[in-house]
């Protein structure tokens, strides 16, 4: 370790903190050379972690300065957890909270607000994430010259989300404080009336809410994402109303969509909204996957779209442009594997193909046929650009088998839903079996499912809390 250059043990240390925000701090107690190192390389000083209620008010402020101080120039991103179990619920006291609370850490903030990036806040109620976010702007200019920069907000309530008229949606003027902002992630929040412009920029949204929350109206959904024409990700995790929707509506104009990922319940209905035919991911799971006509229905929505989907250019139609697509938690039958086959026949630009407990795997012969007419053995294959496959939950090894026989070149990993034996297919007809080392290093299962987390962090968002590991 000591023989290591500066700089690459910063770029070292830089990870750590990705991993947890106050690697800095542990990692310069360690000797006098890693203290140095760490506090001459701003990059190590990425992430602040600051939770209210533990420490006084002078400690948190002591922290934030050292980050800032280190950080230089650079922008920084913050986490602040508030939740305060102690503190009462009357709306007057969680407005106020952290204005009578912590008066000069607002004042603080008020002044290094211009550098922070992206900010993640933890909370129990939204009254009390709002106060903040109108406390530590509310004397910040304005100006072109001089606009507040953030572009990244994440908020996370803790407290279950009461039981709402399924028309009411809050007005919380916090979200046009940032006009640059462009990627917002509520998890757990009472979905807000956004209009331009609030959320003109915004490009990435990510909606999570628990299972026990009330259903969100897909009327809601409609009208929050028709008000960011800039939107190109959209990633929603709930249970969906599948109520009829007014003519109206049905005629909205939607943002064109380069990412999808929907963990819904009546997922066709959502799937059938949303799509567009500019999508190059595409991520579905299934909420109510195990009933009866699951796997048809969403065969049959996948079809219709493929047909009758248009870019507003016309030069695409259906999902030609689809390069990742990952479906989990669907039930099927042998009726519907005529579906999933035109489906997977019609998807020329795939590059990667992820089935997650997914019951109709005999689509995977169309991936070892040769075009009618093609000789080239190279580009005759259907799905031509696919270089990854992965399958679980299901017995399908002699298929994939066949698949890497036929396709040598693709990457192909085979999970039989065991918690410890994960099976890439190698070449045939022999099998190896990679065992999974136990502990936490290289090999360990938690270090496959880590690589796997970062793999899909995209695609998927991941609900923080105050011990992620994240953070």
């Amino acid at each position: 370790m000591s023989s290591l250059p500066n700089e690459l043990l910063a770029e070292i240390f830089q990870y750590c903190s990705t991993y947890n925000a106050d690697a800095p701090l542990l990692l310069g107690s360690v000797s006098r050379r890693f203290r140095e190192v760490a506090h001459n390389h701003p990059s190590v000083w990425h992430k602040l972690r600051l939770r209210l209620g533990f420490g006084t008010e002078f400690t948190q402020i002591q922290k934030a300065g050292l980050w800032f101080k280190n950080r230089g120039a650079c922008p920084l991103n913050v986490f602040m957890n508030i939740t305060n179990t102690c503190a009462t619920r009357s709306a007057t006291s969680e407005s106020e909270w952290f204005t009578n609370n912590y008066p000069f850490l607002i004042a603080f903030f008020r002044k290094n607000i211009h550098r922070i990036h992206a900010l993640t806040l933890q909370s129990d109620t939204e009254l009390k994430a709002h106060d903040l976010l109108d406390a530590i702007t509310a004397t910040s200019p304005v100006s072109p010259t001089e606009s507040l920069q953030l572009h990244s907000l994440h908020i996370q309530i803790t407290t279950d989300i009461p039981p709402m008229p399924s028309g009411w949606s809050p007005v919380f003027e916090s979200f046009s404080l940032f006009p640059q902002l462009d990627s917002l992630k509520l998890i757990n929040h009472i979905l807000p009336a956004l209009t331009p412009p609030n959320i003109l920029h915004l490009q990435n949204l990510s909606i999570v809410r628990p299972l026990t929350a009330p259903p969100l109206p897909t009327l809601k959904i409609l009208r929050m994402i028709s008000s960011a024409p800039s939107l190109i990700h959209l990633d929603i995790d709930s249970r969906i109303s599948g109520q009829p929707l007014p003519n109206s509506i049905l005629e909205t104009e939607l943002p064109a969509l380069k990412s999808l990922s929907l963990r819904v319940n009546n997922l066709p209905f959502t799937l059938k909204l949303l799509a567009s035919a500019s999508l190059e991911k595409l991520r579905l799971t299934d909420l109510d996957g195990r009933r009866a006509r699951a796997g048809e229905e969403l065969a049959r929505v996948m079809e219709s779209l493929m047909r009758e989907l248009r870019t507003k250019d016309n030069r695409s139609s259906g999902l030609d442009l689809l390069k990742s697509l990952e479906i989990a938690g669907i039930h099927c039958v042998s009726s519907t594997d005529a579906h999933w086959d035109w489906c997977i026949r019609h998807l020329p630009r795939l590059e990667s193909l992820t089935l997650n407990k997914f019951g109709c795997v005999d689509l995977l012969k169309v991936l070892s046929e040769i075009k009618p007419g093609h000789l080239d053995i190279q580009t005759g294959f259907y799905c031509p650009r696919l270089s990854y496959v992965y399958l679980s939950g299901v017995d399908a090894l002699l298929l994939l088998q066949d698949l890497k026989v036929r396709r040598p070149s693709l990457r192909i990993e085979w999970d039989s839903g065991g918690p410890v034996w994960h099976r890439p297919v190698t070449d045939y007809p022999r099998t190896t079996l990679s065992y999974t080392a136990g502990g936490y290093g290289f090999a360990s299962l938690f270090d496959y499912d880590r690589r796997k987390i970062e793999d899909n962090r995209a695609m998927k968002g991941i609900s923080l809390n105050d011990e992620d590991s994240s953070w």
